[in-house]
């Protein structure tokens, strides 16, 4: 792990360079579980400056700027390269790393808003133990849009539904509690590839096939920038999915929050960059390093600052202003 942890770890690590940047909170880390070695964590960054002929400080912000720009191109890859713009959407920071991470993410791709959840560390794991109990079916349907057979679909799908309802009822949960999902696998004769499509609910007929194959030529478009109106369609494989639904939590309970001389841990210094240009030189700020939990509510607050809270770091540059709002979430205002 990081040589941060004490654990023996010999590699410079984004933990590691988040220490050497002041980023995050050597004595309250894990809530004040644990703390962080930053006399080893400088000596592994230190290391590899000496290596690349860099200093400490542009070997560390280099080590972030490498995992970030990483970050901002998977998001392009969902987003621009498939005609979406993501300066219109919200950045969600979880995991226990990403709210350290995201407001330089969100500025690289114009995002003018972060928002980190009550709990990001264990999103993922509220995720799996709240989630709908689910089974899928596949079937091959060998059909051809110019001799579409949608009784035998129909028939086909009936019978998958019962095998659901009986599944779901070893595991405790009525037909009444299920809720279905009917789609197909389909491509063009001859492509080597397919694209899945939701069938329309109600019985299977010609209404519901052409739908289906009309719904098929828009996602083409979409997904590969084109489609073939002349060529005929073919349904590979029919899918059902079964959604026995899960109790659900409610929203957290917020509580009313204290004052930011309640929320101040301390000050101290954290390296940053002036102005929102990545070529700004290096810059020592002094930093509020802030308990979460004590925050005052509905409340804008300037950065620099460093969140604290047991399951993650939440880093606000200088340019960026924070809320904590009444929903739970704290709200970045990227300063772009």
């Amino acid at each position: 792990g990081p040589a941060a942890y004490g654990h023996g770890g010999t590699e410079p690590t984004v933990t590691d360079a988040n220490v050497v940047l002041g980023r995050l909170g050597t004595k309250a880390f894990l809530g004040g579980e644990m703390g962080l070695d930053e006399v080893a964590a400088r000596r592994v960054i230190a290391r590899l400056a000496e290596q690349l002929g860099m200093s400490e400080l542009e070997t560390a912000e280099g080590i972030l700027t490498v995992v970030n720009a990483n970050m901002a191109n998977a998001i392009r890859g969902r987003t621009v390269q498939k005609g979406l713009d993501p300066r219109d959407f919200s950045l969600v920071a979880f995991g226990g790393g990403g709210p350290a991470q995201a407001v330089d993410v969100a500025a690289m791709l114009g995002i003018p808003e972060v928002i980190v959840p009550p709990a990001p560390g264990i999103t993922s794991a509220v995720g799996l133990i709240t989630t709908d109990m689910k089974y899928d079916l596949l079937k091959t349907a060998f059909q051809i849009s110019t001799q579409p057979d949608p009784a035998r679909i129909d028939g086909d799908f009936q019978t998958m539904q019962k095998t659901l309802v009986d599944q779901f009822a070893k595991d405790g949960i009525g037909e009444d509690e299920i809720q279905f999902e009917r789609g197909a696998d389909l491509r063009y004769v001859g492509q080597g590839y397919e694209l899945r499509v939701a069938f329309p609910a109600g019985k299977v007929d010609d209404a519901a096939m052409k739908a289906v194959f009309k719904a098929f030529e828009e996602k083409h478009e979409a997904e590969y920038g084109h489609l073939f109106p002349e060529s005929p369609i073919e349904i590979v494989n029919l899918r059902m999915t079964g959604l026995g639904v899960m109790p659900k939590i409610g929203k957290p309970q917020v509580e009313e929050g204290g004052s930011l001389e309640d929320a101040l841990v301390r000050r101290g210094a954290c390296v940053f960059r002036e102005g929102a240009e990545a070529s700004g030189a290096l810059k020592e700020f002094d930093t509020a390093y802030y308990r979460r939990d004590r925050l005052p509510l509905d409340t804008w607050i300037d950065g620099p600052a460093v969140i604290l809270q047991k399951d993650t770091t939440t880093v606000v540059r200088p340019q960026d202003s924070f809320i904590a709002e009444r929903g739970g979430n704290i709200l970045i205002k990227v300063g772009l």
